[in-house]
């Protein structure tokens, strides 16, 4: 509660007076348990949920971000403040977990930043849920160097176990002056074969997309040189690398061209869209400036960023037999070129924040057969007044320009009262934004669904969602070793970009709103000495207010996001080098949408919202140990899934278009991993 943050204005502040609700994770906890994805660092988090809808959510065996109850591409994610969303689709047909997986190593990072709530003022698009925010370390006076492997060992011999290694250094090349960053990490996952009604993978791994998740390898790069010619100027420059590989040899991310059952509609020459090996890579060149002044410092960045997707191939559907281009390689690439500069100034009871930013972006996809760009100008203003001893008060304004739709405008203000010592109150109000991604405000087919039966249609008149969202906060930090805070928030949604035929195609446009609204409590006690006691409770309901998409009917809620979700864990400090952590987490059952995808049924689950209710939810327990060897080394090790609570369970039902068709569903929205065992060793020098 009583640290240091810099999401929430773009200068360091403390939490408590920050004007945002904020959570924070320190890099240290990193190593408790396994964390295999930015999802996985944040989950224990209020308002923070990485299940998904169902198993389109996790493909690639990553989760995905859910703040308050939005879906995962209202969450801007950014490294040291660098935007790493891409504007386009560039891993289409629900591959977007890939982005989870784009982590720096965790030995590299200091803390994770989450802020819940409308950031649009001052990061603009994509900030319509929340941010996100890896701030890595910084070198500094001598050199330091880490290393650590870990390893998972699967309790069930049916599922894939992992492993993974990783390396960080920085110090000093000319003292006071030129500093060095370097780092890498390799994960690697073996497969996972489960077989389930309807579905014998020893027999026939196909279509089990998102459920299993299939062998995978993940490879990480980078470095920064940081120079400092003065006290006063700072200089940086990076670049890191990212290249993600996973199998597909039996189709289990897709169907692999050739793999169709031949005369299967829809499938001439049996060309679906898939090679055996999918790749999701990114590249990253990066530069920042900061300079201080008597009153004030000015920090400017730019950066360039290169995604795409690698493995995809254009389906039969997507091309004429004359066009030569059928089953060839898709192009699936996104360039992004950002620039950043924004000035604070300290005046007096004043802190003044104002700044710009360009966005320029390009898709290529290889199913039009076109690169389809934009450009973005936004320009912004902030100030916090701190109007009495005990009140602060930020207001802020920005206006982006955007190439395809014009100008936006997002407003926020907030309040911060010390009502006595112990005790703050918080509130706010702000608007949030979130433009088209590239390709849908494209006039024809930008790609397809359903293996390649189904053509996407883009349209140019579509506008930029927005939300309004109002939030008010209790927080307490009177106990020396204790915390505890209370936050309502209320959002409107407006302009939900869907297709109106929900999972069978169509042309995507503005078709809805919604409203959210919940509560989330937060806490942390240290009843006696090494005993230490932390939870947090959510409450979100979701409700769709206007709908013109099929399958998506009024009153339903937005997103399949639980209206209950509870971690808990207890740590015992035995002695200063060993610690023992006893953890768990409560998620109530979440809304089964009429367009569910089922993966071995090649698409959606015709029946089942009816036949089988909402998803199930489920309960967990974990146990972890950890003991400082000595100076240099540290062994963790956690039990997780400690009751070995099984998440495969298919129950029949009848196809709604075909009743006298018998299929089979999970009463789970996904296949979440049994008992099992992590093992980590981390070296420090």
């Amino acid at each position: 509660m009583q640290g240091v943050v810099v999401s929430a204005r773009g200068f360091e502040q403390s939490i408590l007076r920050a004007p945002a609700s904020i959570s924070v994770v320190d890099g240290a906890a990193l190593f408790q348990g396994q964390v295999r994805s930015i999802s996985e660092a944040v989950e224990a988090l209020p308002g923070v949920d990485i299940d998904g809808t169902d198993a389109r959510s996790n493909k690639t065996g990553a989760r995905t971000i859910s703040l308050r109850g939005l879906p995962s591409e209202y969450t801007l994610i950014l490294i040291d403040g660098r935007r790493q969303n891409v504007p386009g689709t560039v891993a289409p047909n629900a591959f977007n977990d890939s982005g989870s997986s784009f982590l720096p190593p965790l030995a590299a990072i200091e803390r994770i930043e989450v802020i819940r709530g409308p950031m649009s003022t001052l990061y603009g698009s994509d900030a319509l849920g929340g941010v996100v925010n890896i701030i890595t370390r910084r070198g500094g006076e001598r050199w330091v160097a880490e290393g650590s492997v870990d390893g998972t060992l699967q309790g069930d011999a049916d599922f894939g176990g992992s492993r993974a290694f990783e390396g960080y250094a920085s110090g000093p090349l000319v003292s006071d002056r030129l500093s060095l960053t370097v780092q890498a990490r390799r994960f690697d996952r073996a497969p996972t074969r489960v077989s389930f009604p309807g579905q014998d993978t020893s027999v026939d791994r196909q279509r089990t997309m998102g459920q299993l998740p299939t062998r995978g390898t993940i490879e990480t790069a980078g470095g920064q040189l940081s120079f400092s010619p003065s006290g006063a100027h700072e200089f940086h420059l990076g670049a890191d690398a990212t290249r993600q590989r996973f199998d597909n040899e039996f189709g289990q991310l897709g169907q692999v061209n050739g793999q169709a059952q031949p005369g299967t509609p829809g499938f001439p020459d049996r060309l679906q869209g898939y090679d055996q090996e999918l790749g999701f890579n990114r590249d990253q060149l990066y530069a920042g400036h900061r300079v201080r002044y008597a009153r004030g410092y000015l920090q400017t960045s730019v950066s360039a960023n290169r995604t795409e997707t690698t493995g995809r191939t254009v389906p039969a559907g997507a091309a004429t037999p004359e066009s030569g281009r059928r089953g060839t390689p898709r192009t699936l690439a996104s360039r992004i070129l950002s620039a950043d500069s924004r000035y604070t100034a300290f005046l007096g009871d004043h802190t003044l924040t104002v700044g710009g930013e360009y966005l320029e972006a390009q898709l290529t996809d290889g199913i039009p057969d076109d690169t389809f760009t934009s450009g973005q100008t936004g320009i912004f203003a902030e100030n916090e007044w701190r109007a009495a001893s005990r009140l602060r008060l930020t207001a802020g304004l920005r206006y982006d320009n955007h190439s395809g739709f014009g100008g936006q405008l997002s407003p926020r203000g907030y309040a911060v009262f010390t009502a006595a010592p112990d005790w703050t109150l918080k509130g706010g109000v702000a608007r949030g934004y979130r433009a088209p991604a590239l390709e849908q405000l494209h006039d024809g087919i930008i790609g397809f669904g359903n293996n390649g039966r189904d053509p996407l249609f883009g349209n140019p008149d579509l506008r930029p969602e927005t939300s309004t969202n109002w939030e008010a906060s209790v927080l307490y930090s009177g106990l020396e070793a204790g915390s505890a805070t209370l936050t309502l928030f209320r959002t409107n949604l407006s302009n939900k970009i869907e297709r109106p035929v929900a999972a069978t195609g169509g042309e995507t446009a503005n078709v809805g709103t919604a409203l959210l609204q919940g509560l989330e409590v937060a806490g942390r006690i240290e009843p006696v000495d090494g005993w230490t006691l932390g939870g947090e409770y959510t409450y979100t309901r979701s409700e769709v207010t206007t709908s013109e998409v099929r399958g998506i009917r009024e009153g339903e809620p937005l997103f399949g996001v639980p209206a209950h979700m509870v971690n808990a864990r207890v740590r015992w400090t035995v002695t200063p080098s060993l610690d023992a952590t006893l953890g768990g987490q409560f998620r109530s059952s979440r809304h089964r949408p009429d367009s569910f995808h089922e993966p071995h049924l090649g698409g959606s689950a015709q029946g089942a919202a009816e036949a089988l209710g909402d998803f199930r939810g489920y309960g967990l327990m974990n146990v972890g140990l950890g003991w400082q060897l000595n100076r240099h080394l540290q062994l963790n090790a956690s039990v997780e899934n400690l009751l070995d609570k099984n998440f495969v369970d298919y129950r029949p039902y009848p196809l709604r278009n075909n009743p006298e068709t018998i299929v089979f569903s999970n009463v789970y929205n996904n296949i979440l991993e049994p008992r099992r065992l992590w093992l980590s060793l981390r070296a420090t020098l």
